[in-house]
């Protein structure tokens, strides 16, 4: 304390203090303060009473300085502002009411007050915490020093009179939210989420250019290998444009790979010479069981389906060989169906791969549009690898772009 010609002891229970604070968010509120003061000089000097009222605006240090990064217990709150205070050391019983309104009585001194302070916390639970307050207060117009023993050099105007308080205390919450404002923090990202953020934001904007179809033809730029084809043409799922397959439409009566006669489209094995319906006499009488369940298929009229040069568009005219595929699947629920796709030898090898993947999987989205159970079917792709007929012909090109079917025992 300044001034006074006296000491009071290091620590006394004299210090009483209440308040009612109010939070408007969870960073500022405001405080009534009220708080009485028992001076116990040791020196022999009269016992000093002071009683203040303050006005306090709060900040919560909590939040703005986010100790949610390493607690979720401890806290700390920022509190200033203005009061009135009075101060006198008669007895209470000797005290008139308006003594505290009237300075010139002499045994009361009336002054305002300014104070700032700070008050640690520890949160017990959602409706209690203990406190610690450390406040700093400067009397306006204090006329005498604080054990009443003579008047203040500075008596008069000013500051002339300054004081600590330290108390412990607790407080009590009380509200509609579960958790007070005291303990309820203001999310933030960290340096690392707002780079994260960044980078995201970056990849972001190429994924968008890479999902842009500038020409409008259902492919994505990032997939599309003629991304300027114009706008209505029929393109593959590489964004190639197709060729019609009209242009090029194999006549397989007009083929005789094996040489024995019959043409390879009533020829049930167009690549060995046979008199029975174009097989040996021993596939006739039996032969293997891949033998007899191609002269199944065939019989039944399902042959291979073919494509245009450079392209997977399913053409329509094949749609019958694949619905009486669909037909024998039904009437057969427990046989099993290989797809295998196929390319010419024209090309790079990777380029005939995706090709002939490309094919078989346009035969396996017909045929599962029309309700055949997935798991019913297996395909392989092969490229250039497997041809069914050697040369280098249009029309042997053209007979070794297909789709293959086969029954899996």
């Amino acid at each position: 304390m300044h001034y006074t010609n006296s000491f009071t002891k290091a620590y006394q229970l004299g210090y009483f203090n209440g308040h009612i604070r109010y939070m408007q968010n969870n960073r500022f509120g405001w405080k009534l303060d009220a708080a009485y003061d028992n001076f116990n000089f040791i020196n022999g000097a009269s016992n000093t009473h002071k009683l203040r009222f303050s006005i306090e605006p709060t900040i919560n240090l909590t939040d703005v300085l986010h100790f949610n990064d390493f607690t979720q217990r401890l806290g700390l709150l920022g509190h200033f502002g203005f009061g009135y205070s009075a101060m006198w050391n008669v007895p209470f019983s000797s005290l008139n009411p308006d003594q505290l309104l009237q300075l010139n009585k002499g045994s009361v001194d009336e002054m305002g007050h300014l104070i700032i302070g700070m008050t640690p916390q520890f949160k017990v639970n959602e409706h209690w915490s203990i406190n610690g307050d450390l406040a700093f207060m400067a009397h306006i117009r204090q006329n005498r020093t604080f054990n009443f023993a003579n008047a203040n050099p500075m008596s008069g105007g000013g500051f002339t009179g300054y004081m600590w308080n330290w108390s412990v205390g607790a407080t009590y919450y009380i509200g509609k939210n579960k958790t007070h404002a005291d303990w309820t923090y203001t999310p933030r990202m960290s340096q690392k989420d707002l780079d994260r953020i960044s980078t995201l934001e970056k990849q972001l904007i190429i994924l968008e250019q890479k999902w842009q179809d500038d020409d409008k033809d259902g492919v994505p730029n990032g997939l599309d290998i003629e991304p300027n084809t114009p706008e209505g043409t029929d393109v593959d799922w590489n964004g190639a444009a197709i060729q019609p397959a009209q242009k090029e439409v194999i006549d397989l009566n007009t083929i005789d790979t094996d040489g024995d006669g019959i043409m390879d489209a009533q020829d049930y094995c167009p690549t060995v010479k046979g008199a029975f319906n174009g097989c040996p006499e021993e596939v006739h009488a039996g032969g293997t069981q891949a033998d007899r369940d191609a002269k199944i298929l065939a019989e039944l009229g399902i042959r291979d389906v073919l494509f245009v040069s450079g392209s997977a568009y399913l053409n329509s005219v094949y749609h019958p060989i694949l619905d009486q595929l669909i037909e024998f699947m039904q009437m057969n629920p427990e046989i099993k169906i290989e797809l295998s796709g196929h390319a010419d030898i024209n090309g790079p090898d990777d380029m005939n791969l995706r090709l002939s993947e490309a094919r078989v999987k346009s035969c396996l989205n017909y045929l599962q549009s029309k309700g055949v159970d997935r798991s019913r079917l297996t395909i392989t792709y092969k490229g250039a690898k497997e041809v069914k007929y050697e040369g280098v012909t249009q029309e042997i090109h053209a007979a070794n772009r297909r789709v293959s079917f086969a029954i899996v025992r």
